[in-house]
């Protein structure tokens, strides 16, 4: 009687334990999928015209969040907006307030003066919004922030947590995310990135 317990037991040990595997491989396969073979580089302009004011925006330098030679820093009344986006087809106007990260229609203003000369010099090294797995997005912050592990924080996402430096660039990208009332870094992957 006692080798017919254990043999039931062992049985249900190996019911458990095979049912456990099962799970390890459909989670790790999960986890695979979720993962890009590539992160996904884009140009971002904006997709079309949510609103036309009769503001006018002063554009008085290149954007610091999006260096680029047709994106700008632009005033409108007490607002700042960076990046403004300008196109050569449409000298005497911006579109300003469109991002990947919320509405990619933005907002023309007619310009108060000409644009500014630009200041960029080299092509695309800083990205401006990013897009983290699990949806979050991250966007390139213009003011003055703090430092996590002697690195400026570069982002703001929508989760609330920021992210410690640019991200590092290869085939997958990576950023050093830094949760919310925290001092240590998680890297985490980029899915998309747009300069």
């Amino acid at each position: 009687m006692a080798y017919i317990k254990e043999a039931s037991v062992s049985r249900s040990i190996l019911a458990l334990l095979g049912i456990a595997l099962a799970l390890c491989l459909f989670s790790s396969s999960s986890a695979a999928a979720s993962v890009p073979k590539a992160t996904l580089v884009s140009h971002f302009f904006p997709s079309g015209v949510r609103a036309t004011s009769d503001s006018t925006a002063d554009c008085w330098e290149t954007s610091l969040a999006a260096p680029r030679q047709d994106s700008w820093r632009c005033t409108v009344g007490n607002i700042i907006y960076d990046p403004c986006f300008s196109l050569a087809s449409q000298p005497n106007s911006v579109i300003c307030d469109a991002s990947p990260a919320t509405d990619t229609r933005g907002l023309k203003f007619s310009l108060a003066g000409s644009l500014p000369l630009t200041t960029v010099t080299s092509v695309d090294t800083q990205p401006w919004v990013l897009q983290l797995s699990g949806g979050v997005y991250c966007t390139f912050a213009t003011g003055a922030t703090g430092l996590v592990d002697d690195e400026r924080v570069d982002y703001g996402c929508t989760n609330n947590t920021v992210i410690a430096g640019l991200p590092k660039q290869g085939t997958i990208w990576t950023a050093k995310v830094v949760p919310l009332g925290q001092t240590h870094t998680i890297v985490t992957t980029v899915i998309h990135a747009w300069f």
